[in-house]
């Protein structure tokens, strides 16, 4: 008998060690880190030293024109070195630069919207990228229906081919116009119907920056966080990608108007040419430095490693699909000490 007591304390105990193995390897999450790319020096420079860090790469390299024409491409040495140490690829096809006269002529005929997404395809295949993310910006309300179905046929066909297809949105507030100041919501935000376009991607990637009511960071946290709190009403959270931005915003105090936008080599310029005084607001969750330049104060507002652990709490907190940061070359290096490990 004491034996068979002995056994079945046994497999009790293995099976209740198993049983919570399995339980923490389900509750595992990770999140995916995808870094916007621009060609250029600082760029390149932050992709070769730290490529474990990023898991999908997303140049701003194409577009489409008003005859729904592709264009553009990625450095050959950027793609190879991606493959390499197995990046993903997705780069972003803008409405030309943001132009009105390109979307307006796709969005109002399904042949040059047939002629776009084939390109997306065959392009794609012929590189070998990870998939696409539709950029297109500058859109009047009008077209908020339209924008949407074409998102939902161009998602369709690219999953038909095994391609990821993900759409980049502006950040709303609410679907109220009158919350928006200077008539962003008819001119620019209202366009994105974040549930349509969550329904027929693979992910959304949120604008979560560009604050137009901050006077401080390019984001504030409680705007942050409203932002986050409305779009998870449409949006499902692993289809989430937040946004967070990696240049900075300068001020003028006398002013109070914004002078400047810049990446690490501003920041590195003005340590190098004045007395400095850096700080931590915890109320924005972000670093700001202060100096004086023939007798007038600036302040400039950036994210460091800690403002980026703050956002990274938010996604881990809502398990959200991951981030997307506007844009590699222009952060402070130290960032990467709080982004490599991404999984919890």
């Amino acid at each position: 008998m004491a034996i068979i007591a002995f056994l079945a304390v046994l497999i009790f105990t293995v099976g209740t060690v198993a049983n919570a193995a399995v339980a923490t390897k389900a509750a595992t999450y990770s999140y995916t880190r995808i870094f916007y790319y621009r060609e250029g020096r600082l760029a390149r420079e932050s992709l070769f030293t730290y490529p474990s860090s990023i898991d999908v790469l997303a140049p701003q390299s194409y577009s489409f024109n008003s005859s729904g024409k592709l264009s553009g491409g990625i450095n050959a040495a950027v793609v190879s070195f991606a493959k390499k140490n197995k990046i993903k690829i997705m780069p972003l096809v803008t409405n030309g630069n943001f132009g009105r006269a390109a979307y307006r002529a796709i969005l109002d005929d399904s042949a040059k919207q047939d002629l776009a997404i084939n390109a997306l395809v065959d392009e794609a295949k012929k590189n070998g990228y990870w998939g696409w993310q539709f950029d297109f910006e500058q859109m009047d309300v009008f077209y908020r229906d339209k924008y949407s179905a074409f998102a939902a046929k161009a998602g369709e066909a690219l999953r038909k081919n095994q391609l990821i297809f993900s759409v980049a949105v502006i950040a709303q507030v609410s679907g109220n116009p009158d919350d928006y100041p200077n008539d962003l919501w008819p001119k620019t935000i209202g366009v994105y119907d974040y549930a349509a376009l969550a329904a027929n991607s693979d992910f959304i990637s949120l604008m979560s920056y560009d604050d137009p009511e901050s006077k401080g960071p390019v984001v504030e946290y409680a705007w942050l966080k409203r932002v986050l709190d409305y779009s998870l009403k449409f949006i499902p959270n692993e289809k989430l990608s937040m946004g967070i931005p990696l240049y900075y915003w300068q001020w003028n105090n006398l002013t109070g108007a914004r002078i400047g936008i810049g990446g690490r080599q501003g920041i590195y310029n003005v340590f190098s040419k004045h007395k400095v005084s850096v700080n931590y607001s915890a109320d924005m969750e972000a670093a700001y430095l202060t100096y004086w330049n023939r007798a007038r104060q600036y302040t400039i507002w950036y994210e460091n490693a800690k403002s980026v652990a703050k956002k990274i709490d938010l996604i881990k907190k809502y398990h959200l699909h991951g981030f997307s940061a506007w844009a590699l070359g222009l952060e402070l290096p130290s960032i990467f000490n709080v982004v490599r490990n991404n999984k919890y």
